[in-house]
């Protein structure tokens, strides 16, 4: 204790660090979020969002809710804490109580904020176990940006404290009155708020790191790697490794400081003591995913660390939800029974490991078993013999096989390879300069270039402001433009997935003349997206952060269509029903693309993961709804994509696994990396080709759903071009997917151009600008995109190579069918393989259509 004539010392020492740690977190949370409009990494978007919400849905919300809770909370964290400890301790220890107090108050106030948030969006569409899972993997999250940052204000803070202890000290010896504190190293025994029998409650971590597993693969499931035994070792190998960490903290650094504590601070320690050993126990499984399947290159680890770290925050919050409590209760007979009767609370410690590892049992076995697996699924679409017609376009579906990933299939079982291009020119863009047109005229004659190509898909994008200018109206004329461009498509042997295109949200979030914006930022342009209608960005300033998509005004109309404010998102969804019947009964149509690149919002994770994923099921709803209402009609593949950041980063949060329980979806991100991710504007690489591929198939599978990549491309400056290009080919053949480049053609007023830009580079099909004049494409790219593969293969596929400079295909697959290759170049081929009856070849503009009947395993090389 301090001397008698200064007790107020420790409240001096108390203060000082809450002070320091105020100050400090303070300052750090300006910089980040000056830094970082993604919100990624800064505590929340807030960037231009003011001080004082403005409407409901304002992100100036987290400067009035999240950011106190976080400051505030963490100052009366810290000044309980480092009260309830001796002068004598040391800064270490107020280091780590400091930094473990900030990381569960983070969480805590971020889960108090996300609650705000859903509940000004509304209960209607959200399912509680999905939602509950992001709300827990989003809160671990910002937990792990505390984590990785908070040493920072930690620091200063155990500074802080240890000048003032050291002041006090001189002050004593300047009186001459003796120095009655014990030192810190005292055996935790001795000390009023340590009792070691509470250690008992970190048996609960493993139920914890259960429940966080289980969240983070609805998450961000593509940083976890597969570790061998699933989910069932991941947990035994973290539930191990917190308990250990928990206890070795509990014993040898935070019990020996609680000199003081009552109750209260104690169980308050025991909670922060868990959450910092679940970030600690969760390393073991990053280093392990590391050893068996590689980190993943270039500065990918830093991601699949931070996640692995949200994930072990989690898992120690959960923990603390029913250990906490339940070591109260202990505390609390303790104080009350007699000494005769501390028998049966022995007892209860004793049994707490074997409960808690029953709990986690119960858990795997009633959420984290599989479902079912279907080698195709069940869809009203019109039946199809095993041969078929080859010019015939079948319906597609999605075919599910027990030990394999599902894929995309036709109506016979065959495995399809959607392989094509982006066609732009239904969108209904902003025009920089009335001087240029914004698209090229869409022609059959397109389509008969990309049938050269041997592509069978185009990603047709189209514009909600085209689509239904005015509320409840929607133009026949531009439907008609659509049904028109299927058809063309059709009759070269494309089918068409149908994309309602954004960028920007609109054409509506243009900056008026004179829009002075802060540093890093410039006045925002409207691309194309939503009608003015739908376009409500209540005040919010136009101007982009790194890029068009990060303007307040953007993530504002975002977060108004995610939370259905005046019923746009339900306007939406009624949108796509309207073209859902108008397409309801047309095998050439592929399926839907929900929504192209949508933003993040203004609160991250919460926007972007659980709202995104209740306005897709509303889509999907009303897309079912509409097919099921036509003569004829049938259920068509879903195309979801995540948030834009995981186009400008390589990875992000993703609408929770079970926002839809539809059969038919496909995970469709854009696979940009090592082109315009915003790693690539910094020299750095953030995620790797490689990497990318992996992370979207990581997530996919965690949905049960096939990877369709719905953009690719523009991977630079020619030096670098040609290698990328040829690399992230060469890993969708060995992965056996498919993709649709960006984009067929690119018009010189296209408001993605550069202005000053003498071609309309970007496209497939280049011209000068602006004169409009064709000109030629490289040739290895020509080469590359129009290499030989199957366009459906009986059954699956087991292996696929194909040269992306030479005529040479070789593939391996099991099914009863006709295998249908396309085969590019004007000298007829030679094919050769086994497992092959009546090999069939017929030239084709621009190549060849092989087609031969399998039965069972077969193989085929062409050269």
């Amino acid at each position: 204790m301090l001397p008698a004539d200064d007790q107020s010392g420790g409240r001096r020492l108390a203060r000082i660090a809450s002070f320091a740690t105020v100050v400090v977190l303070a300052v750090l949370c300006a910089v980040l979020g000056l830094a970082d409009g993604t919100g990624l990494f800064a505590p929340e978007n807030w960037l231009d969002a003011g001080f004082l919400p403005g409407n409901a849905t304002s992100p100036a919300w987290a400067t009035v809710v999240f950011l106190p809770l976080l400051i505030g909370g963490s100052a009366v964290a810290v000044h309980r804490v480092v009260r309830a400890a001796a002068p004598g301790a040391k800064a270490r220890w107020v280091l780590g109580a400091v930094w473990a107090s900030l990381v569960l108050v983070a969480v805590l106030a971020k889960l108090a904020y996300s609650v705000l948030l859903l509940a000004v969006a509304g209960p209607a569409g959200l399912h509680i176990f999905p939602t509950a899972g992001a709300l827990l993997g989003e809160c671990g999250l910002t937990g792990a940006k505390y984590a990785v940052f908070g040493p920072l204000v930690a620091g200063v803070s155990a500074a802080a404290y240890r000048i003032g202890v050291w002041r006090l000290r001189r002050r004593a010896d300047e009186s001459g009155e003796p120095d009655e504190g014990r030192e810190s190293g005292e055996s935790a025994a001795e000390a009023p708020g340590a009792d070691i029998n509470e250690i008992a409650g970190f048996a609960w971590l493993p139920a914890g790191a259960a429940v966080a597993l289980h969240a983070g693969t609805g998450m961000f499931a593509w940083a976890a790697g597969p570790i061998p035994g699933g989910l069932g070792v991941a947990t035994l190998i973290s539930g191990v490794a917190t308990v250990l960490a928990g206890i070795g903290l509990w014993r040898r650094v935070v019990s020996p400081g609680l000199t003081h504590a009552g109750t209260g601070v104690t169980l308050w320690s025991l909670a922060t003591t868990l959450t910092a050993a679940g970030a600690l126990g969760f390393v073991p499984l990053w280093l392990i995913d590391a050893g068996l399947n590689g980190f993943g290159g270039a500065l990918f680890p830093v991601a699949s660390a931070l996640t692995r770290v949200a994930e072990g925050v989690a898992a120690g919050v959960c923990a603390g939800v029913v250990c906490v409590p339940w070591v109260a209760e202990m505390a609390w007979r303790r104080r009350r029974e007699p000494s005769a009767e501390r028998g049966g609370l022995a007892r209860a410690v004793r049994w707490a490991p074997p409960v808690a590892i029953a709990a986690v049992l119960a858990l795997a076995a009633g959420t984290l078993a599989p479902g079912p697996a279907t080698e195709v699924a069940s869809v009203a679409a019109p039946t199809q013999t095993a041969g078929g017609d080859r010019d015939e376009l079948l319906p597609l579906t999605v075919l599910r096989r027990e030990g394999q990933d599902p894929v995309i299939g036709d109506s016979t079982g065959r495995q399809v390879l959607l392989r094509g291009v982006n066609v732009n020119q239904l969108i209904d863009y902003g025009q920089p300069d009335p001087a240029k047109p914004t698209v090229w005229p869409l022609k059959d004659s397109d389509y008969a270039q990309m049938a050269r190509y041997g592509f069978d898909v185009q990603r047709l994008a189209l514009s909600w402001s085209a689509l239904e200018p005015k509320r409840g109206e929607f133009d026949e004329g531009y439907l008609e433009r659509v049904r028109t461009a299927v058809r063309q498509a059709a009759a070269h042997g494309i089918h068409t997935v149908l994309d309602m295109h954004q960028d920007t949200y609109s054409k509506y979030v243009s900056a008026a003349p004179g829009t002075r914006c802060r540093a890093n930022a410039s006045p925002e342009f409207g691309n194309d997206g939503a009608p003015e209608w739908a376009t409500r960005t209540d005040g919010a300033k136009a101007c982009g952060f790194l890029g068009r998509d990060l303007a307040p005004n953007v993530q504002q109309a975002f977060t108004n269509l995610y939370d259905d404010t005046d019923g746009i998102g339900t306007e939406f969804a009624r949108a796509w029903g309207r073209l859902a019947r108008t397409f309801a009964d047309e095998p050439a149509v592929a399926g839907y693309d929900l929504l192209n690149e949508p933003g993040p919002g203004n609160a991250p994770g919460v926007t972007s993961s659980i709202l995104l994923g209740r306005l897709y099921q509303q889509a999907i709803t009303s897309i079912r709804a509409a097919e099921s209402k036509v003569p004829g009609g049938f259920h068509h593949l879903v195309f979801f994509e995540p948030s834009i950041l995981w186009s400008g980063l390589g990875f992000d949060t993703t609408p929770p696994a079970g926002f839809s329980d539809d059969p038919l979806l496909v995970f469709s991100p854009h696979l940009y990396s090592e082109s315009i991710t915003m790693d690539q504007g910094l020299g750095v690489t953030l995620t790797s080709i490689e990497q990318g591929y992996t992370t979207a198939e990581r997530t996919a599978r965690a949905y049960g759903a096939p990877l369709w990549s719905g953009e690719w491309g523009w991977f630079g400056e020619p030096d670098d071009f040609h290698a990328r290009f040829d690399r992230f080919l060469e890993r969708q053949n060995s992965d056996m997917l498919g993709s649709a480049i960006w984009v067929w053609k690119k018009a010189c007023g296209d408001p993605q151009n550069d202005p000053a830009a003498t071609t309309s580079g970007g496209g497939v099909v280049l011209h000068t600008c602006p004169e409009g004049e064709p000109l030629a494409s490289p040739a290895f790219e020509i080469t590359a995109l129009s290499q030989a593969y199957p366009r459906s293969a009986p059954g699956r596929l087991n292996s696929l190579k194909s040269s992306l400079t030479e005529r040479d295909l070789r593939l391996a697959g099991s099914g009863t069918g006709t295998l249908d290759v396309w085969v590019p170049g004007p000298a007829r081929p030679e094919a050769e393989g086994g497992g092959l009856t009546g090999i069939r070849l017929e030239r084709q503009p621009g190549g060849w259509r092989l087609t031969a009947h399998t039965s069972g395993r077969y193989t085929l090389r062409v050269a």
